[in-house]
């Protein structure tokens, strides 16, 4: 987790970062194909972290890790002062 909009996976030689877009999810995935046509990520749009998880195993578990970031860690919702 790099913030609460942004959150970092490097698995299998692929550097994946996921960012909230508004409602979407944006997934940048930079691995050797993308490399090798040019160096640029390839970016997916996804509707929910749900749809993430249902697309990219190594994922799984998100949808609630942004939950609990969204509640402090501990199940109460962030107080921001």
């Amino acid at each position: 987790m790099i913030n609460e909009n942004e959150f970092e996976l490097v698995a299998r030689g692929q550097h994946m970062t996921l960012f909230r877009k508004g409602d979407d999810w944006e997934m940048w995935t930079t691995n050797a194909t993308t490399r090798a046509w040019g160096g640029g990520p390839s970016i997916k749009v996804f509707p929910s972290l749900e749809a993430v998880e249902a697309k990219y195993k190594t994922w799984k578990g998100i949808t609630k890790l942004v939950a609990l970031s969204s509640m402090g860690g501990n199940g109460e919702q962030a107080q921001n002062h």
